[in-house]
């Protein structure tokens, strides 16, 4: 038994000892040290290191086509439709209207800017004739053009404002004093004092005077007496340069006091 254990003891002490040299290396290298031990005594070999991380470059934009140019087509449609416009043929006749060439020109280039506005245009020309019939007092008239821009947009938001003023004038009391041109420019006496008793249904809260002479001068001359009416409320009102003179008075009826 002895003897067993004794060979046993030989062997182990006669074993090589374990090189000291890859110790070292493998605790080197897990320090971060592979670099300088690279041609040491121990010939230790230094790990790789990984290679950067390189981001893709990013795809370059998409082009954007240029807008196509309108053909002729096009391009004679709004002709028509400016030609049309210009002479006030808004929706008759029905085969030559600026509606209808606004309407080709813009199937033909939806993207035209101006074959986009002619519906406005039309509609806004269609408001301006209804102011020409209000100022001729002509209700129905005005009435006619805001009807025949709704045909063409409805929801424009111009035409409502407007059908409210029409009814409201066309309901409203209209009060005149015509007047000779000679009396107004020769200043009478006689005319100051029908002015100023007319003035006092001018002083009205719901009254809007309109006052027409022959020149600038004559119809602020009118004005002046027309305030000097009884009363603290100011004359409102505007003046046009025509023939014969005149007030007109327009009451709308929501006041019925004067002050």
């Amino acid at each position: 038994m002895r003897a067993t254990q004794g060979i046993q003891e030989a062997a182990v002490s006669q074993r090589p000892d374990r090189p000291k040299w890859r110790l070292a290396c493998a605790r080197a290298l897990a320090a971060g040290f592979g670099g300088v031990l690279l041609g040491g005594a121990w010939g230790c070999k230094p790990q790789a290191a990984p290679p950067p991380v390189v981001a893709p470059p990013a795809p370059p934009p998409a082009a954007t086509a240029p807008p196509a140019e309108p053909d002729a087509a096009a391009l004679a449609a709004l002709a028509e439709a400016e030609r049309a416009l210009a002479e006030n043929r808004l929706l008759t006749p029905a085969d030559d209207n600026a509606h209808m060439h606004f309407g080709r020109a813009l199937a033909l280039a939806p993207h035209l800017p101006r074959a986009q506005a002619g519906k406005e245009r039309i509609v806004e020309r269609y408001i301006a004739l209804a102011h020409n019939a209000i100022a001729r007092e002509n209700w129905g008239g005005a009435q006619l053009m805001l009807d025949r821009a709704e045909i063409v947009d409805a929801s424009h938001p111009g035409i409502a404002p407007m059908q409210r003023q029409i009814r409201l004038l066309a309901s409203a009391e209209r009060l005149t004093l015509d007047m000779d041109d000679h009396a107004v420019r020769a200043r009478s006496p006689a005319l100051a004092d029908r002015l100023a008793g007319f003035g006092r249904l001018a002083r009205r809260a719901d009254a809007r005077v309109t006052i027409r002479a022959a020149s600038d001068a004559d119809g602020r001359w009118i004005h002046e007496q027309l305030r000097k009416s009884p009363g603290t409320l100011p004359v409102r009102g505007g003046i046009e340069i025509a023939r014969p003179a005149k007030v007109t008075i327009v009451i709308f009826g929501t006041d019925g006091g004067d002050s």
